[in-house]
């Protein structure tokens, strides 16, 4: 897949210094993708039909259904409804024909069999309502456009650290990548740079990576130490806000 640069984003997220520049990318997507989607934009035709069909997932549902605009998505929930209300009534056609659920007849006997057995193979009407929900269920608008946006970010700042010499330096001064991110990178690595580059890059972020790591648990060691009645007087160096850094740094999510 081709992905087009956007530096500008990247370089202002590293000079941040946070423990990692893509979990500062990804929140300000997040939260440029909830108010786009609750302003005018998701009156235009194309992205109404995308919202009907994907609709949003719990969590981009929680953050619509609290930035108040209670009309907004109420508006986008109720055609997205009729859109799932047809498709769910096509996926579970086979489920409501005949016997299905008399206790009688060999259709009815087929389905607990299959049920009971565990079998949930190609042909069994079950197994495809089954599958039809799991697309229901995973499927988002919201993160299908930021899951673009982020892998447009990590092809942006390898092809900076690979031809940008000031971007390199700003890479290994920098405190790494949480380890959600970190893979993103890798992934993103061993798709468009040549295997030389690749091992460059290795040497430079996994280091870089356990260095920080380190520092973290280093950190988050003193910030329970502090509650000892001994250590009440002594400074908390970087300490103070370590647990919400260090469990961005395991997680993935960025915490204010």
């Amino acid at each position: 897949m081709k992905y087009h640069l956007d530096t500008i984003p990247v370089w202002d997220a590293f000079h941040e210094e946070k423990e990692c520049p893509f979990c500062i990318l990804e929140d300000k997507l997040e939260k440029s993708y909830v108010d786009s989607f609750l302003g005018g934009s998701v009156m235009e035709p194309d992205t109404r039909i995308e919202v009907n069909a994907k609709g949003f997932c719990p969590h981009h549902n929680q953050l619509l259904y609290k930035a108040q605009n209670r009309l907004g998505l109420a508006l986008m929930t109720h055609t997205h409804t009729i859109e799932t209300l047809k498709r769910f009534k096509k996926a579970a056609g086979k489920l409501t024909k005949g016997a299905a659920f008399s206790g009688s007849g060999l259709f009815a006997a087929s389905l607990f069999k299959r049920a009971s057995s565990g079998d949930k193979g190609q042909g069994s009407p079950m197994a495809e309502f089954s599958r039809w929900l799991d697309g229901f269920i995973n499927s988002c608008i919201i993160c299908d456009r930021m899951d673009y946006s982020m892998k447009r970010y990590v092809y942006t700042m390898l092809h900076l650290w690979e031809n940008d010499s000031e971007f390199r330096k700003l890479t290994a001064e920098s405190k790494g990548f949480c380890l959600n991110h970190l893979k993103a990178v890798i992934d993103m690595a061993e798709e468009s740079l040549s295997p030389k580059k690749q091992q460059e890059l290795l040497e430079m972020i996994i280091p870089l990576e356990e260095k920080n790591l380190e520092r973290l648990e280093q950190e988050l060691l003193w910030f329970t130490q502090k509650f000892d009645y001994r250590n009440q007087d002594k400074p908390w160096g970087n300490s103070k806000d370590s647990l919400p850094r260090l469990l961005q740094k395991l997680t993935g999510k960025y915490m204010e």
